[in-house]
This record gives structure tokens, C-alpha cells and sequence, in this order.
């Protein structure tokens, strides 16, 4: 069985948006990966949203996203 605790934070996925990868993939190994292969090899990135702070959705359209899943208070989506 694999641990997601055990893939070393790649360089492309600021602190605290893995730790947020890791909550709202609910530590599937699989999905991590895949989506920090999507981040390295396509210039994709992670983006944390709020839909109830109304200052940090300033500019932000979820429909050109693909959404991960869910983090405390929002969703976190692949741009």
C-alpha cells in the first residue's frame, strides 16, 4: 500500500497547497501523483478557493478549472 506521506513535496507545489492536495484527495497516493505529474508536465496549478470570503474571489472563475476536491471552508481546483 502506498503512503502519500512518503512522496517527497515537489518543488512545484508551494507548503500549503500540499498539505491542502493531501486533504482534499483524502490521501489517495494515485491521485497525488497523477496531479503533481499534471503540475510538472503541463504547467498546471493548484488554486485554493473560498466562495464565502468574498476578497480572495476577486478574479476567480472556477469554470475553467477542474475541481479537486474539498478543503476546509472551500475547494481546490487544478488551473
Amino acid at each position: 500500500m502506498n503512503d502519500f506521506t512518503q512522496i517527497d513535496k515537489p518543488d512545484s507545489v508551494p507548503k500549503d497547497l500540499w498539505f491542502l492536495l493531501q486533504y482534499a484527495v483524502m490521501g489517495d497516493f494515485d491521485k497525488i501523483s497523477n496531479i503533481v505529474s499534471r503540475i510538472n508536465e503541463e504547467g498546471k496549478i493548484l488554486v485554493a478557493v473560498y466562495p464565502g470570503v468574498s476578497e480572495l474571489m476577486k478574479g476567480i472563475d472556477v469554470s475553467e478549472m477542474e475541481y479537486i476536491g474539498d478543503i476546509m471552508d472551500g475547494g481546490l481546483y487544478l488551473k
